[in-house]
This record gives C-alpha cells, sequence and structure tokens, in this order.
C-alpha cells in the first residue's frame, strides 16, 4: 500500500479498538486497556511509513481522498485527509504518548471492574483517535466532527470519578464551556460554507479574498473563539482548570499533553493555512493578544495554587498561550520553535502530571502545604519531576531551552511581545522552583501516615518519558532541521498546501532556520528567567501572595455563568477586533 492509502488507517485502528475494548473484558478485566495498547502500537507502526514520506526529502503533503472523490475543476466534494509535517508532528506525538499513556492507566488502575475498565479504554482511544483526526484532516466540517469526538469522549472521562462532586462539577463546566465553543465553530464553519462554497481547506484558501469581506471574518472571529475554548485561552478557559484536576493520573496527562492541542492545531490550520498570514494579519494580532494574556494569566494563577494538580492545569494554559505566541509571529524560528515546543510540551507535560498522580497515589495527599520530604522517601519520582520541572523552566541541556529561544528569536521584531513571553517565562520558573521545593525538597517534620509503593509499570512510565526529555534535548539540530523547519514551511505557505491539497500531494520548498545553541542573546536570556524566577519563588515563599495576584484569583469564582460570560465577552471583542 501506498502512504497515501495507508493514511485512514491511524484514525480507524483506534476507533476499532475502542469498540473491541468492552467487549473484550468479558474474558478478561485487563484485556480491554490490552487492546488500547495494542491499538496504539499499530497506530504509531502504521504512521511511521507515511512519516518517513513526509519528513524526507525535505518534505512533502500526502494526501488520501476518502471514497475516491478527486478534486476535479479545484473542487472538492468528498472529504480528505492531508498528512504535512506540522500535523504528522503531533500524529505521531499522539500515537507514541497514547501508548505510554494507556500502559499507565492499566498499571494505576488493574484492580478496578470489567465494566470500568472497558469503558475507560474506550474513551481515551477516542479521544486518541480523534486527535489524530483533527491533526490529519483538511475539511472544516470533518475537524469540527473530530473536535466533537473528542469532547464527548473527555466529557466521560473527566467525570469518570462521577460519585466524587469535584469530578461532577468539573465535567459540567466542561460540557458547558466547550459546547459553546462547539456551537461558534459549527457556526463559522457554516458561515464559510454558504460564502465561499467550499469546506476543503485548499479550496477555501482558494476561493478566500485576499481582503475578506465582514461576513467572512466574523467566520473566522467565530472560529477563533470555539477553537480557543478548546485550546484552554484565555479569557476562554474556565473549565480547564477543574477538568485537568480530576481523574486518574493519566488522565489529565493526556488532556494537556496532548487534547489542548487540537485547539491550537485547528486555529493555525485556519488562520495560516486557509485565510493565510496576508489575509489574517488582524487574526494574527489577536492570536498574539490571546497567547501573552494566557501566558501570562496562566503563570501568575499557577504560581499561586496550592493543589499540585491545579498548579499544573494553570500551567498548560500558560504553555498553550506561548505556543500561540510563536505561531502567530508567522516567522520561520516562531513557527519551527512553536512546532518543537508543541512536542516538548506534550512530553514533559505528560511527565509531569504521572509524577502528580504517582504523588496522590503512594500519600493520598494533593496539596503542596502537606506534602514535602519525597526526595528522601522516593527519589525516582522526585528525580522525574526535577527533569519535568528543569526541562519546562528551559534550562540549557534540556528539550524546551531550544524550543524556547526559537519562539524567542520569533519576536525580535516585537520587543514588547518578547517581554511579555520572557516576563511569563520567569513566572513559570518560579511556579515550578516553588512546587519543587514544597513538595519534595524541603525537609518534613513528621512522617507520612500511608506511603504506598510506585506501581510497578507507571515507575517505568516515568523514566521512559523522563529520558525522552533529556534525549530530545540532545538532538536540537536535527530535529529543528527535519522537523520544525519543512513544519513551518508548510504552515507558512498556504498556497503550496491549498495546491497539495487539491492536486493528490506536492513537495515543500523547505526554508531553513538558522539555530545556535550556543547564542549569547539566548543563553543570557535563559539565564535572566531562571534568576528572576528564582528570586520570585523565594520571595513568594516568605511573604506569600502578593494582593494584585489575590484580586486576580477572586475573579475566577468557579461559577459557570461567570466563566460563560467570559467566553461571549471573549468572542464580542475578538470580533470586534477583526471588523473595526
Amino acid at each position: 500500500m501506498s502512504a497515501a492509502e495507508l493514511l485512514p488507517l491511524p484514525v480507524v485502528i483506534p476507533i476499532c479498538g475502542a469498540v473491541l475494548s468492552p467487549l473484550v473484558v468479558k474474558l478478561d478485566r485487563r484485556l480491554g486497556l490490552v487492546v488500547g495498547i495494542v491499538a496504539m502500537l499499530g497506530t504509531l507502526a502504521t504512521l511511521l511509513p507515511i512519516a518517513s514520506q513526509v519528513y524526507g526529502g525535505g518534505g512533502r503533503v500526502v494526501v488520501h481522498y476518502f471514497s475516491g472523490e478527486r478534486p476535479f475543476g479545484g473542487h472538492e466534494l468528498g472529504i480528505a485527509f492531508g498528512a504535512d509535517p506540522f500535523g504528522m508532528s503531533f500524529a505521531l506525538l499522539t500515537a507514541g504518548l497514547g501508548v505510554l499513556l494507556m500502559i499507565a492507566l492499566l498499571s494505576e488502575l488493574a484492580d478496578l471492574g470489567k465494566r470500568e475498565l472497558g469503558g475507560l479504554s474506550c474513551l481515551a482511544l477516542l479521544l486518541l483517535a480523534a486527535l489524530i483526526g483533527a491533526a490529519l484532516t483538511a475539511d472544516t466540517i470533518n475537524l469540527f466532527v473530530w473536535f466533537e469526538v473528542a469532547a464527548l469522549a473527555s466529557y466521560g472521562l473527566t467525570g469518570f470519578f462521577l460519585e466524587q462532586p469535584p469530578a461532577l462539577e468539573a465535567t459540567f463546566k466542561a460540557v458547558v464551556l466547550t459546547s459553546i465553543g462547539g456551537f461558534v465553530v459549527f457556526a463559522g464553519s457554516a458561515m464559510l460554507y454558504s460564502t465561499d462554497g467550499a469546506l476543503n481547506f485548499g479550496q477555501l484558501h482558494a476561493a478566500l479574498p485576499h481582503a475578506p469581506g465582514r461576513a467572512e471574518l466574523v467566520a473566522l472571529a467565530f472560529l477563533v473563539a470555539g477553537y480557543a475554548t478548546k485550546a484552554g485561552l484565555a479569557p476562554f478557559h474556565g473549565w480547564l482548570p477543574d477538568a485537568h484536576a480530576q481523574g486518574p493520573a493519566a488522565v489529565p496527562a493526556l488532556f494537556s499533553a496532548l487534547m489542548v492541542d487540537l485547539g491550537v492545531i485547528a486555529l493555525v490550520r485556519i488562520v495560516l493555512q486557509v485565510y493565510g498570514p496576508v489575509s489574517a494579519h488582524r487574526a494574527l494580532g489577536l492570536l498574539t493578544a490571546l497567547g501573552v494574556v494566557s501566558a501570562l494569566l496562566g503563570a501568575l494563577m499557577a504560581l499561586c495554587q496550592d493543589d499540585l494538580k491545579r498548579l499544573l492545569a494553570w500551567d498548560t494554559i500558560s504553555q498553550v498561550g506561548i505556543l500561540l505566541v510563536g505561531f502567530a509571529s508567522a516567522t520561520d524560528e516562531g513557527v519551527g520553535g512553536a512546532v518543537f515546543h508543541l512536542v516538548n510540551h506534550g512530553l514533559f507535560k505528560a511527565l509531569l502530571f504521572l509524577c502528580a498522580g504517582v504523588v496522590v497515589h503512594v500519600t493520598g495527599l494533593t496539596k503542596l502545604s502537606e506534602l514535602g520530604g519525597l526526595a528522601r522517601r522516593k527519589p525516582v519520582i522526585t528525580g522525574c519531576f526535577a527533569v519535568g520541572a528543569l526541562a519546562i523552566a528551559g534550562v540549557p541541556g534540556l528539550n524546551a531551552y531550544a524550543s524556547l529561544g526559537l519562539i524567542h528569536d520569533g519576536l525580535q521584531h516585537t520587543p514588547v511581545i518578547l517581554a511579555g513571553a520572557v516576563a511569563a517565562q520567569a513566572i513559570t520558573v518560579a511556579v515550578f522552583a516553588r512546587a519543587l521545593w514544597l513538595g519534595f525538597l524541603r525537609p518534613r517534620a513528621r512522617a507520612y501516615e500511608r506511603l504506598e509503593r510506585t506501581p510497578r509499570a507507571l515507575g517505568g512510565v516515568l523514566v521512559v518519558l523522563a529520558v525522552g526529555t533529556v534525549g530530545i534535548g540532545t538532538v536540537p539540530y536535527q530535529l529543528v532541521r527535519s522537523v520544525a523547519a519543512p513544519a513551518a514551511s508548510i504552515v507558512l505557505d498556504p498556497a503550496r498546501y491549498a495546491s497539495a491539497l487539491l492536486h493528490g500531494g506536492g513537495s515543500l520548498v523547505t526554508t531553513p532556520i538558522p539555530f545556535d545553541y550556543a547564542k549569547p542573546e539566548d543563553l543570557l536570556l535563559a539565564l535572566l528567567e531562571l534568576v528572576v524566577g528564582l528570586v520570585l519563588a523565594a520571595l513568594w515563599v516568605r511573604f506569600g501572595e502578593p494582593r494584585p495576584v489575590t484580586w486576580l484569583r477572586r475573579l475566577h469564582t468557579g461559577s459557570v455563568n461567570d466563566y460563560a460570560t467570559f467566553v461571549a465577552g471573549g468572542l464580542v471583542l475578538g470580533a470586534g477586533v477583526l471588523l473595526i
């Protein structure tokens, strides 16, 4: 089979696994999750030969037309999948992390009943299939379908322990707020179809005028608001901190490492590859503003959290903001750095959430104020958490140093935005310095009432993720040249992407990204962020939360009505920015 013929299989395989999982648990209750692991291994094995075509020879877009309905005269009536280096990077990350997270689920929850394990595996596989489908699709309504499949599966996973009131409340908020997001995504897609008569990304790009009319700008505002809700960007973020703090350890890891990226990928597809950087220059400004606000808000709110999982959830909002700032820079360095950081964030955020889950599992405690002394009692967990914390802090030698450096390089022409990104990164350093000190390094006066053993397979997954986080930091040049540069080239060349989608595929013209690991400016910036962050963490621990942050925290009342108002206000504001 050719790479194009293989393209549907990475979605079909996990869906088949989702159907089988609830059935095979009747034979053995663990078989459901075993089927999940096998399905994700099969998905990864299927993606690898496609990836060799996509990344090989400078880059290529591989296209599959379902039902053999090929475009005619520049019009595509059927659904198409288009694998480019940008989408393929996320699909590979999803499949690889999917294997590890299914193993973590099996290790942590093997004692649950047949029905629970079968349902858990089914929901996780449906979510993973939806994420890969969203990365590969080239159709606005098909993207909306994967958005909804992911949403439905995530509701089930968030409320998996529905007898717990926080899980019920988190599920309710996620249902209400992301349903609003789903509605505006569908409305925006329908408006584009009514004005330009196309659903295929390539056909839409060709049909859209260089100066979009008001109807097309309103449609863009709807799509930005809807997908920003899924990505958890401020002010559409109210559902995320609760939803990402629920469930077994692998579930919030799956949400934060992968699911929020569905919104980021959709925003990049719509703004940069359908409308294009020239037609959507106001939208790029809007995305930059959303990114900077999210990065700063998420980092500040993470710094004042006592619950370890909620701290990580707020940090996810901050990291998504950084990603969006990189993409919205529309420069080779910024977009390439964002693609690289998307992969890095998946690795270290999965690692950190699994570490948090293990801490809860072995101690029964979630609050940093109640923890401490784990470095002596649980050195492996402490070491893995430290690797994730140092990576997210952008310490040279680990994976995020290179990706953050590229994003900063892409912002050199906008010093105010660069200052915002650097400030957010310095606060992020403070967040993880404080968490590492309070939860792991600080001496604890009394012994823990309970200290259970770490599930062996779960500990193995932690080590694999930590090694991966360190390992990627050792080969930045290869990844920038072979992955980030082709991905940035296709994201910033919407005409070539559109042509490939409408002509059965095509080769890329890859623009090399200048990258120097020992660049003095990047090293000094990383050193500045580390010093400022460590000082801020020390002051925070010594003197507590400053009053402005208290006011910011009080804005987040926990009321779904207030958060729905945030979403509506964000939609109106975004439409205003694009139209006026």
